[in-house]
């Protein structure tokens, strides 16, 4: 299945629903879980004449590979 980019507000979303957070980095954002662990690094495009940020393909499928090792549904869903 090929992964595209996906909207950053649509991204903030899902982390928010398992309790994730995401801070920025020294070139990235890094990923931490509800208990303060480290989970991976994950690259923010920003459009040159748009004002939209993207999250990148490749950072789409490594944080749905984590929710798969972690037995949660992607895309997340309300309880």
């Amino acid at each position: 299945m090929p992964y595209k980019p996906m909207p950053s507000k649509t991204f903030y979303q899902y982390l928010k629903l398992v309790s994730w957070t995401l801070e920025k980095g020294s070139i990235d954002h890094n990923l931490y879980d509800e208990k303060g662990d480290f989970i991976c690094s994950i690259k923010i495009s920003h459009g040159k004449n748009t004002k939209a940020n993207e999250i990148v393909a490749h950072s789409v499928r490594k944080v749905e590979n984590e929710f798969k090792k972690r037995g949660l549904p992607w895309p997340p869903r309300k309880k």
